[in-house]
């Protein structure tokens, strides 16, 4: 899923870093400008399919290994 960011940024809606807000919302921030995208718009089994995609890019492989 490719999104745009107010920033300008294009590029893969899951390559944004995953972060929880104060209320446990899942939410996306973009990395260049730190905009903010809940994704309380998409189904909850999509949303945690795109919440998990976005962790699994973040994580260190050399953590996993």
């Amino acid at each position: 899923m490719r999104e745009s960011c107010f920033c300008g940024r294009d590029g893969e809606l899951e390559d944004r870093e995953p972060v929880l807000d104060s209320r446990g919302r899942w939410i996306l921030r973009c990395p260049d400008c730190g905009h903010l995208d809940d994704l309380g718009w998409l189904l909850e089994e999509a949303a945690l399919m795109v919440w998990g995609e976005a962790r699994h890019r973040r994580e260190d492989p050399l953590e996993a290994a």
